[in-house]
């Protein structure tokens, strides 16, 4: 990172960078390039895309892009913060660890003889060794993310600038330079690593003149990825079975917090199927009507009957029936955001608390908005599959971004991964489409046969997408 002219100063954003001499007018969105009128009539002649700055500043300003900019900025620099945090207790976690190791073989060394000493210098040499390495490890790792936070920072503080200045140029250029220099952190492959540092005592210590070591210390080193590229993402088949059941028709499916998987069977006589990491089925819940989907909300599974125009509410241990919802609508998909949940009906969006109890409702586009997803940022995004769109809402119910696509055809499961970017599987066209948090096209995953939906489980580096209602296929990423 330190290599890299992060944020460059701004020069004369007025001039154009191949043609000094001239004035900035145009803005190519193949290119994603402010120019002048003599790049258009040469180097963008071919380019499809091209805006008057003027339109492109009035875009960015009434669709509020540098506020959605401004959430994605700060969202990695939440993500980094928050890495920064766990490697700086994890230094007081191994400090204390040694203390602890410290005064343990202190005490059991006062008990032994002479011979003892050479060993425990030797032990406690080891101690340090494994402190010093380790602390060495996450203060590199942790001048790293400082830098990362250094460099957001400077972004939304250019951001702010920009927001308030009068020059249309200026504000175009700050906005895609940020929105590259974004890119580019988000590229930089950020870790937060975790050293933990334990102590094997010896289990012969009565053995006190044939010891060769007090102890083994055991020094474990690991790097968790805090970002990644989506671009670098390739699919590779690992696993692909037929979901259980009498013809399946199975339209969701989730990962539990303990790995599990649950499938819910859209049949009038339908049930919910959980399986295990190994993807082998291991419980079922029986005598539902139309399940549409299952999540996971706390210490209880939540599971949509448009048949019924219930939510049953089951444990997540013993998978025993709790208690039912009833909210007098059809409803299909369900996403829980931070205390509460919402629930797409058809025409419609429910959000309700826990209990059940209405809070508010938003109109969707149409009558066929069956599955939604929530952001980090709090975006409730559904999908419609009959007019081909994904739109992204606020939770007081203002569109913040439609997404179509000739490649997209009947979108329909969604899923959002650790940096806000967003899947659909669309069923039509045989693919999945990721979106940013913005609603724009990061890239286009081919020849997926029919997916249903996807789910993305980063920390096992694996995703799965469901096929044709029936066939589970399990991809390592």
């Amino acid at each position: 990172m330190k290599s890299v002219n992060i944020f460059p100063a701004l020069r004369d954003i007025h001039s154009c960078p191949e043609h000094k001499k001239e004035t900035v007018k145009f803005f190519c969105n193949d290119h994603q390039q402010s120019c002048c009128s003599m790049c258009i009539g040469t180097k963008h002649r071919k380019c499809e895309s091209v805006d008057t700055v003027e339109d492109v500043a009035k875009n960015i300003k009434e669709n509020g892009l540098f506020d959605v900019l401004l959430g994605d900025v700060k969202n990695l620099e939440k993500k980094l913060t928050e890495a920064k945090s766990e490697q700086e207790k994890n230094v007081a976690e191994i400090e204390n660890s040694v203390d602890q190791i410290i005064e343990k073989t202190e005490r059991e060394f006062k008990e032994l003889v002479d011979h003892l000493e050479i060993l425990k210098n030797k032990h406690l040499d080891e101690v340090a060794g494994a402190l010093k390495k380790g602390m060495g490890k996450l203060s590199d790792c942790t001048n790293v993310l400082t830098d990362g936070i250094q460099c957001t920072n400077y972004c939304c503080r250019n951001i702010e600038r920009a927001k308030e200045t009068e020059s249309d140029a200026e504000m175009v250029t700050t906005y895609y330079r940020v929105k590259e220099r974004l890119l580019q952190l988000k590229q930089f492959k950020f870790t937060k690593k975790q050293i933990p540092i334990s102590e094997k005592k010896s289990h012969v210590l009565k053995e006190v003149r044939n010891m060769e070591s007090f102890g083994d210390i055991e020094y474990a080193e690991s790097d968790l990825r805090i970002t990644y590229d989506v671009n670098d993402i390739a699919l590779s088949l690992v696993s692909e079975f037929s979901i259980a059941g009498k013809n399946p028709n199975v339209w969701t499916g989730n990962f539990l917090s303990n790995g599990n998987f649950v499938f819910a069977d859209y049949i009038p006589d339908g049930r919910c199927s959980i399986y295990n990491k190994d993807w082998k089925s291991t419980e079922v819940i029986d005598g539902l009507c139309s399940p549409f989907e299952a999540i996971q909300a706390g210490e209880e599974l939540l599971v949509t009957s448009p048949g019924t125009k219930y939510i049953e509410v089951y444990s997540v241990h013993d998978l025993q029936k709790l208690r039912s919802i009833n909210i007098n609508e059809t409803v299909y998909g369900i996403t829980k955001l931070n205390e509460a949940c919402y629930a797409a009906c058809g025409s419609k969006i429910i959000k309700m608390d826990m209990s059940g109890k209405k809070l508010r409702e938003y109109k969707a586009e149409g009558n066929n908005n069956i599955y939604l997803s929530a952001t980090d940022d709090g975006h409730l995004v559904y999908s419609n599959w009959v007019c081909y769109t994904v739109t992204a809402i606020t939770d007081q119910g203002d569109t913040v971004w439609q997404y179509k696509h000739l490649k997209m055809k009947n979108p329909r499961g969604l899923d959002v991964d650790s940096v806000g970017n967003i899947f659909v599987a669309a069923t039509g066209s045989d693919n999945i489409h990721v979106l940013s948090g913005a609603g724009s096209l990061i890239r286009i995953i081919e020849d997926i046969p029919q997916p249903v939906f996807i789910k993305l489980m980063e920390e096992r580096s694996m995703c799965c997408v469901c096929s044709n209602y029936k066939i589970m296929k399990v991809y390592r990423l």
